[in-house]
Formats: C-alpha cells, structure tokens, sequence
C-alpha cells in the first residue's frame, strides 16, 4: 500500500466532487482502491457523499454499511459520526424512520463535538415523528438524551428579568424565513400584528435569504441576522433587545438553535408552527397548538404545555400564483387517481398497507406518489419492492420524481391520501387549493393531528378518520362519488379561503391575544418565571 498514492487520488477525486463530476471523482477512488488493494476511511466516506449527490441512495448506504462494518472503530471520531449520520440520512429517504433514528442516535454518542451531538440528536428525534406506532416513552427518551446532550454545554442561564416595556417585544427564531415550507404559515405574524400593542423582531438563521424573506421583512419587523453566530451570541442578541416572548418556529428541524432556550434569553418562550413535536426542553414555556390538533393542554408526548388557540395553531398564506384549479380526472378516464406528495419517509408499512385495501376495493383505482426518492433509479426500484411487500398492485401505482410545476399536477389527482403519525402540512394545503379533498387519518397527539386541525379549520372534517379501517371506508365511499368530487373541486379554493384556515387577520389576534395572556398570566413576571415548570429535572 502507497499511502502517498492514496492521497493523491483522495484529493484528486475530491476535487472531482466539488466541481460536481461525480462520475469522474468514483472512477479515481474504486482504481485507486483496485491498485492499492485498501480502501481507506476518508475514501470510503467520499464516495458516499459522491453517491449521494448523485442521487443513489441504496448504493450510498450499502457502502456505509461497509465502511461501518469495517473501519467503523477507528480513531477518527468525527468520520465515524459522519458515516452514521450520511446513513441516517439516507435510511430517512428511503422511508426506514426506525433505522434511521438508530443512526442518527449512533452518530451522536461517537460525534466528539458537544454542538453536534445535539444536531445529530435533532436528526434522530425529527426522524422519529414519522416511526409507526412511536410512543410517548420513546419519545421522552429521546428528549431526555437530548437534554444530557446539552448538559454539557455548561450553560449558564441568564438572570432573569422582567420588562416593563409599552409594547410587548416578541421575537421569531428560525432558519425558514425564507422560500421554505414554514414561511408559508407565519407571514401574518410579520405582516399583519397590531403594532400599536407589539413590537416584532427576527432573528433569521437562514445562509441565504430571498424574496420571500423580503416580504416578511417588510412587515416591519427588526431583522437581526443570526446565521453563523454561536448559541451564546443569538441568546446576548436577544437579551440585548429584550424581548418579552420568544417564539422557535423550527424545534427539532435542521437549521435550528433550541440551545438558545437554555440561556432563558426572554421571560417567556415558545415553540410550534414549524415543528410537529415537544422540544424537549423544561424551559420551554408552552408549545402553540389548537383545540382540534390537541385534546387537552397536557400530553405525554410533550415536556411543555400545549397552548392551544381556539381555530387554527397556524394561518396558510402560499406565496406565489397557483395554477387554475381543474377538472376532476375521473370525469373523462372513468376510474379514480388518488395522490400522495407527502415526503416518502412519512409513508409507513401501515399506511401502505391501508392503500393496498383502498385499491383492492376498487378494482380501476390508480395511485400517484411523488417525491424527490420517486425521481431516482435506485429510489424508485427500493419503493417498488417495498410497495410490492406491502400488497400494492405495481401496475396501478405511479412513481413520480421531484418537479418545479408540482401544483399543476394535482389536476391528474382525484383524491389526496395523508399519511400517518406524520401528516402533511403543506401538502395537505396545496392540495386542497387545487380542489383536491384530502382523506387523513386522526392520530393521539399534536403532530399527529395537523390533518384533523386542517381540515376542520377549512370545514372539511367529514374527511377525517378516527381509524384504519375507517380511513378506508371513506377514501372508497368518496372514491365512488364522482359528483361530489366534482362539487368539491370546484368550490375547495373559495370554502378554503373564506375559512380560519387563511383568515390572517383572526389568527394572528389569536395569537396576540396568547402573548398578552402569557404576560397577564405570570409567565413574565421575574418572581415566577421558575415556578411555572414542575416535575422537571
């Protein structure tokens, strides 16, 4: 073995990578491996991240899997976390949530770096939002994991204080303010507050910032650029303006500074919208949510209070135009297209399961899936093997890759199927702006209740399932109604816009009037700003 060799084709297919010859950069490693007879573990690594971009995860992970197998105890920590976080990566997209969580959680125990042991636990506790049937008990020790995690930070909380200001200050923490999901469910927050009564500041994580993050700005808001900065320099930022109520609009998602909580920046602090789950942490004053998406303030998936708004926990506000809604499919193909545009990790044996019945009772059905995963070779052949496991006739099943005019392709869809514990949120919306009725089923917590919540806000609860074989029924009952198909297609956009559900103005009142309760209440006053958090740690 030439260890100078080695090097040579290490750096040469690195620069390969970099400039995107991606096949250029895994002929170098696999001759040079093939001549040395050694594969080493930053080459190994390298090529993962070569199969990545190039979009073939099944290969991605085989070679994870040997280089773990193999190299996995050597001396180089952080490689090592590396690979077991790529594979988490990949485990995700290919929908194997409980694998994927194994990996994230392996990651994080190797990962030398305090700060990294706690994005990898992010990663593995965002994964497990979508493991089927994941318990309360699994859930909280993740939380507890991660709160180990941040224990060894040493983080001195700051003293507390109380502010005596004329206008409530409240502030947004988040790394989407920016042409991403959650914008589209936070712009009256920036755009519509009463700014006789509050004063809004944001502090924005985003590497780069857009139009839409333009919009937001416009609003008014007092706009602190935080991408880069440590923890500790967004929590004195916010300590500086003394804000009266933080709100985190990312929880466990990527991108995110729950460490900032730790430091108790602001009297009062928040999370939801852009994050399904608890963040785990006891200084979390309350996490948003409704009445529809939560049965009761406490819940056993969560270590916060649920504060729930009396309509929607969230306003849709898409940015953009949308395509005209169409005309139902079915009327001229003369059979049913369901549709699911949910991300493929949100789509469990259980669920497949429920669509496999679904097309069985209906002999002429179809079903279009489409993600990203859908788009790639080995992406689609790993989903038609486990589509075919799971009982579903291939012949009737669409697989459609990523696409920039996605919105335009709900008109091939009669029916929108959800997905269950992780629901769509976005892609429930969309697809109800294009007139297409989505079928959900209701799950036992918050983050698996958005459809619940989404639909009843819009006034479509009749699409809501309590249970399996209910979500059956009504995805088949609905199927067979080609003239209330219609009805709905036609009318969705008008009933969705006149509903809670896009009323920017009520929901953000809501909102303000949550902030003022949480003042009036004690959460801002110094003397208590402890004593609302019992049974912690």
């Amino acid at each position: 073995m030439d260890r100078a060799r080695l090097a040579y084709a290490y750096r040469q297919a690195h620069e390969a990578w970099q400039r995107g010859a991606l096949p250029e950069a895994e002929q170098i490693l696999r001759a040079s491996w093939a001549a040395e007879g050694v594969r080493t573990l930053r080459g190994q690594l390298l090529l993962a991240y070569v199969l990545r971009d190039a979009g073939r995860p099944v290969t991605e992970l085989e070679t994870l899997q040997t280089l773990l197998e193999s190299l996995g105890d050597a001396p180089e920590r952080d490689l090592v976390a590396d690979a077991w976080s790529m594979a988490g990566e990949a485990l995700r997209l290919l929908g194997e949530s409980g694998l994927a969580a194994s990996a994230f959680l392996q990651a994080a125990e190797i990962e030398p770096d305090a700060g990294e042991k706690l994005v990898e636990c992010s990663n593995a506790i965002f994964a497990a939002n979508a493991i089927e049937g994941v318990t309360a008990g699994f859930m909280q020790g993740l939380y507890a994991r991660y709160r180990a995690f941040l224990a060894r930070l040493a983080i001195e909380p700051l003293p507390s204080v109380y502010w005596h200001h004329a206008k409530l200050r409240i502030g947004y923490l988040s790394a989407d303010l920016r042409d991403h999901p959650v914008a589209s469910f936070v712009q009256p927050l920036f755009c519509a507050y009463d700014k006789a009564r509050f004063s809004v500041y944001a502090y924005s994580l985003a590497a780069h910032e857009d139009a839409v993050t333009e919009r937001l700005r416009a609003g008014g808001a007092a706009w602190r650029r935080m991408n880069g900065q440590s923890v500790a320099q967004i929590a004195a930022q916010i300590r500086a303006d003394e804000i009266d109520v933080l709100v985190d609009l990312a929880g466990h998602t990527a991108g995110n500074a729950l460490p900032v909580f730790a430091y108790r920046p602001a009297p009062a602090m928040l999370s939801g919208i852009g994050y399904m789950g608890s963040t785990g942490l006891f200084e979390t004053s309350g996490f948003l949510s409704d009445t529809q998406a939560t049965p009761d303030v406490v819940s056993p998936y969560f270590v916060e209070p649920l504060m729930r708004l009396p309509q929607s926990h969230f306003c849709y506000q898409p940015y953009g135009a949308f395509p005209a809604v169409g005309v139902p499919p079915c009327l001229s193909r003369g059979f049913v297209t369901f549709g699911c545009f949910n991300h493929f990790s949100k789509i469990t044996d259980a669920m497949l399961m429920l669509w496999a019945r679904i097309l069985s009772a209906l002999p002429d059905a179809r079903l279009v899936l489409k993600h990203k995963l859908l788009g790639m070779e080995e992406g689609r052949a790993y989903a038609r093997r486990r589509l075919a496991r799971m009982g579903l006739p291939l012949d009737r099943v669409e697989l459609r890759g990523y696409s920039a005019g996605h919105l335009a392709e709900y008109h091939d869809i009669d029916i929108a199927l959800d997905t269950s514990p992780y629901t769509g949120g976005l892609t429930t919306c969309e697809a109800l702006y294009m007139g297409v009725p989505v079928v959900t089923l209701a799950g036992a917590y918050h983050g698996a209740r958005f459809g619940v919540s989404l639909l009843g806000n819009a006034g479509l609860s009749e699409l809501v399932a309590e249970d399996g074989d209910g979500y059956v029924a009504l995805a088949v009952q609905l199927a067979q109604d080609k003239a209330l198909i219609t009805s709905l297609r036609q009318g969705l956009r008008a009933r969705m816009t006149s509903s809670s559900l896009m009323d920017g103005n009520a929901y953000v009142r809501a909102v303000e009037r949550l902030y003022l309760h949480l003042a009036e209440d004690g959460f801002l006053n110094q003397n208590d700003t402890d004593a609302h958090r019992t049974g912690g740690e």
